[in-house]
C-alpha cells in the first residue's frame, strides 16, 4: 500500500495568510500516527510567481522530513521554482518529474503553459513520459500528476483554462493498464470523477474555496470563499486501485469531542 498527501494550490503571497494555512496543514502532516509515503502539491504554489513566495513556500513545504515533491501551475514561474525550490540553476523548460515508491511510479507532468492561464502537455513532455513508461516495471502501479485538469469540470472559473490538448494523454492513460488515475489541482474545489476510463481527482485548494456553475449568480461572477478551512486529499494506491479521501484540516486543530 501506498499513501499520498495531496495538496495544491497553496497561493504563497507576501499578506501570510497563505503561508498560515499551509503551516497548519503540513503540521496536521507531520502529527499523523501513519504518515504518507510522499506529499504532492499539484501546482500554484505561488500567487505571483516572485522570488518571495517561492523562499516563503521552501520555508513551510520543504521543512518536511518525508519526500514533498512540487508541480507548476499557471500562477507559477518554472526558472524561478527551479532556482529558489528547487537549488537549480533556472531554466523555462518544462518541470516533469518522477518518484518511485514501493512499486508505484508518480509521474509528474508539467501542464503550464508560461505566461497563460490555460494548460497543455508540450511534445517535450509526452516524449518524456512515453520514454518513462517504456522503463516502468510491468508490475508497477502508475499514477498521473499534472496541475490543470483534462477534462470540465463546471467551473465558469477553470474550464476555459483547463488542459488544451487531453486527447493523447487519454490514449495513454487508456491504454495502459498500469495507470490507475489522474491527479490535479487548478480548481480550488475537490472533484473525483473519470478520464479515459480511469479514476480522476482534482484536488482542493490549501488557500481559499472556488464554487461550480450552480453558484454562479450573474456574468461574469466569481464564487470564492476564503472562509472554509484549508483541506487536502489522502490517495491510497493498494492492489492497483486508488482510492481518494477529503479531509479539511481546522485552523483551530483538534477537536476530538463533539460540539453540545
Amino acid at each position: 500500500m501506498v499513501l499520498l498527501a495531496h495538496l495544491s494550490d497553496t497561493h504563497f503571497n507576501t499578506r501570510g495568510r497563505s503561508s498560515e494555512r499551509a503551516e497548519r496543514v503540513m503540521a496536521f502532516l507531520a502529527d499523523l500516527p501513519t504518515r504518507p509515503d510522499a506529499i504532492l502539491v499539484s501546482g500554484d504554489i505561488a500567487d505571483e510567481g516572485s522570488a518571495e513566495e517561492y523562499a516563503q513556500a521552501r520555508s513551510v513545504l520543504l521543512d518536511a522530513d518525508l519526500p514533498v515533491l512540487i508541480l507548476p501551475g499557471n500562477h507559477d514561474d518554472r526558472a524561478l521554482m527551479r532556482e529558489v525550490l528547487f537549488g537549480q540553476e533556472p531554466s523555462r523548460q518544462p518541470i516533469n518529474q518522477v518518484h518511485r515508491v514501493k512499486g508505484l511510479t508518480l509521474a509528474m507532468l508539467d501542464s503550464s503553459i508560461p505566461g497563460k492561464g490555460e494548460g497543455a502537455l508540450d511534445e517535450l513532455t509526452y516524449t518524456w513520459l512515453t520514454d518513462l513508461l517504456a522503463a516502468t516495471p510491468a508490475e508497477d502501479s502508475v499514477v498521473l500528476a499534472m496541475h490543470h485538469p483534462p477534462v470540465p469540470i463546471h467551473s465558469t472559473v477553470v474550464d476555459p483554462i483547463r488542459l488544451t490538448n487531453p486527447e493523447r494523454l487519454a490514449e495513454i492513460v487508456a491504454g495502459d493498464d498500469r495507470v490507475v488515475g489522474v491527479l490535479t489541482g487548478h480548481a480550488h474545489v475537490p472533484i473525483t470523477t473519470v478520464f479515459a476510463g480511469k479514476p480522476l481527482a482534482v484536488a482542493p485548494s490549501v488557500a481559499s474555496f472556488i464554487g461550480c456553475d450552480w453558484e454562479v449568480s450573474a456574468p461574469g461572477h466569481v464564487p470564492i470563499d476564503y472562509a472554509p478551512d484549508p483541506s487536502l486529499y489522502f490517495h491510497v494506491i493498494e492492489d492497483r486501485r486508488l482510492l481518494t479521501a477529503l479531509r479539511p484540516v481546522p485552523m483551530g486543530g483538534w477537536l476530538s469531542e463533539p460540539l453540545e
